[in-house]
C-alpha cells in the first residue's frame, strides 16, 4: 500500500484516476468499513484506484475551542494496516495544522483533494462529513463543487446498530462503561491496544507469582478491571509477528499496593505458560471479556487467592472465544 502526506505525491506512484474516501477513521469501525465498501464499489465500477484521505494528528488536538482530543482507538500505524485490510491501495495522511484548519471549503478541496496530473473522479464521504474553516463545508457543498470541478460525490449513510449510529464516540463510551461486547460489535472485531513492553514494579512476578508484561498504550484503555484477553507480538511496522497467546489483562491503578488516588492507570498482561521475556518488544492485547472490577484487597495474599480464581475463569472464557481475525 502506498502512503503519502499529500495527494500531489500520488502521481509519482503512477496513480492518475482515483476515487477518494475522506475521514478521520479513528478505530476503522463498521461505519468506516461501510464507507470503505462504497469506495471499493465506486472505484471498481469505474476502474479507479482506491485512495483514502485522512488526517494526523486528530483534528480536535489542533482546533481551539473543541476541547481536548479524545484518546485514540487505533494508533496511526494500526489505522493504516486496517485501511489496507479494507481495500485501500493508497492512503494520504494529511498533516492537520492550524493553517489547514483555516482554509475555506473551496480552498480545502483545491489544496487537499486536487493536484496536477491527478484526477479525483469520485469522492466518498459520510453523510454528516464536514470540512474547511469552521466546518463550513457540507456534503451539499461538496456535491455542488463536484458538478463544477468534475467529480462525483458519493454520500454514504450511517451504519446503525440497535437503532443508533456507530461512531468512535459510541465506542469510547462503551469502553469506559466496560461494555466490551458493544465495543466489539461496533468495531467488527475485539477491541485491542498496542504498546512496547516496559519494566514495571515487578510485583506480579515477585509478590504474586504471576509475571506480567507492562504496557503504556496511547489508545484508550477500557474500564478498570480484569479481562480475559489474548496477546501477540508485533514487528516494528505494527504487523503481527507471532500467534495469539491466551492470557489475562489487568487495567487499573493497583490500589492494593499503591494508596494513591492519583496513581496512573496501567495495563498489565499475563500470558499463560509464557517461556520468554518480552521487555522492549511490541505487543498487541485484545480484550475478550470483562471478568471483574478492580478493587483494593486486604493483603497481597488475598489478591493472590482472587487471582487464582481469575486465571481459571479467564481460561474457561477463552476456550469458548475464537482468536481475533488477523
Amino acid at each position: 500500500m502506498i502512503t503519502v502526506s499529500a495527494i500531489s505525491e500520488l502521481s509519482r506512484h503512477g496513480l492518475q484516476r482515483v476515487a477518494v474516501a475522506c475521514g478521520v477513521f479513528d478505530g476503522v469501525h463498521r461505519g468506516h468499513q461501510q464507507l470503505l465498501a462504497a469506495l471499493r464499489r465506486t472505484a471498481g465500477a469505474a476502474g479507479l484506484a482506491r485512495v483514502v484521505f485522512t488526517f494526523e494528528p486528530h483534528p480536535r488536538s489542533v482546533l481551539q475551542g473543541s476541547g481536548p482530543a479524545p484518546r485514540r482507538l487505533t494508533t496511526p500505524e494500526r489505522k493504516l494496516l486496517l485501511l489496507e485490510r479494507y481495500g485501500a491501495e493508497a492512503v494520504v495522511v494529511q498533516p492537520f495544522t492550524p493553517a489547514l484548519a483555516a482554509l475555506s471549503p473551496e480552498e480545502f478541496l483545491r489544496t487537499c483533494l486536487m493536484a496536477p496530473g491527478l484526477r479525483a473522479e469520485a469522492i466518498c464521504v459520510g453523510s454528516d462529513w464536514r470540512f474547511g474553516r469552521g466546518a463550513e463545508g457540507t456534503t451539499a457543498f461538496l456535491e455542488g463543487a463536484g458538478r463544477q470541478l468534475g467529480f462525483r460525490t458519493v454520500r454514504v449513510g450511517e451504519f446503525d446498530l440497535y437503532g443508533k449510529p456507530v461512531s468512535s464516540t459510541r465506542i469510547r463510551t462503551a469502553l469506559a462503561d466496560g461494555r466490551l461486547g458493544m465495543a466489539a460489535r461496533c468495531l467488527g472485531r475485539p477491541y485491542s491496544v498496542t504498546g512496547e513492553v516496559v519494566r514495571g514494579r515487578g510485583v506480579g512476578a515477585r509478590v504474586l507469582d504471576c509475571p506480567t508484561a507492562n504496557l503504556r498504550p496511547v489508545e484508550l484503555l477500557p474500564h478498570s478491571g480484569v479481562y480475559a484477553a489474548r496477546g501477540r507480538l508485533l514487528d516494528a511496522a505494527g504487523r503481527p509477528a507471532g500467534p495469539w497467546d491466551d492470557g489475562i489483562a489487568y487495567v487499573g491503578s493497583a490500589p492494593t499496593f499503591l494508596d494513591d488516588a492519583s496513581a496512573p492507570v496501567i495495563l498489565e498482561f499475563h500470558i499463560f505458560d509464557l517461556g520468554q521475556t518480552l521487555y522492549g518488544r511490541r505487543l498487541e492485547v485484545a480484550f475478550a471479556q470483562f471478568l471483574r472490577r478492580d478493587r483494593r484487597f486486604s493483603s497481597p495474599q488475598a489478591l493472590q487467592h482472587q487471582m487464582t480464581s481469575d486465571l481459571r475463569h479467564a481460561r474457561a472464557v477463552l476456550a469458548e472465544h475464537r482468536p481475533p481475525p488477523d
